[in-house]
């Protein structure tokens, strides 16, 4: 299910350009694809990510970083996307394109990280999102 879930939010990213929908479908996958990582004894993405954010900012200010900080920043936009409460504001911004490219990378990470394999859409994600860094 996490699988389809990551390949609609290709499709949705190459030919809808449904930014905010590809947030949250692969957002959706990246955390079960997480869970099994977990589950199986690895780390998945968000984990590597945290950690590396964590040893810059030691290195750059000298004192641990807060974890839960940086995972909330890299779960902004899905959250938002995702989670609404009275009290909260009405609008959120955020680059909707920067974030799914994001979420898809951590997917597809993910994905690769259980399998060792990428199907013929994260191929193509990855050949345009490296092309373009």
């Amino acid at each position: 299910m996490a699988g389809r879930q990551l390949e609609t939010a290709l499709e949705l990213y190459f030919d809808n350009r449904d930014f905010y929908s590809v947030i949250t479908l692969a957002a959706a996958a990246d955390e079960i694809f997480g869970q099994v990582l977990r589950a199986a004894g690895q780390a998945p993405q968000l984990e590597r990510i945290k950690e590396a954010v964590a040893a810059v900012h030691k290195q750059m200010w000298g004192h641990e970083a807060d974890l839960k900080s940086i995972a909330d920043r890299a779960n902004r936009a899905r959250n938002a996307l995702k989670h609404w409460s009275e009290g909260q504001p009405m609008v959120v911004e955020f680059d909707a394109e920067e974030e799914a490219k994001d979420m898809l990378e951590r997917a597809i990470s993910n994905y690769w990280s259980l399998y060792k394999n990428l199907t013929s859409a994260m191929l193509r994600f990855q050949r345009e999102h490296l092309r373009a860094a």
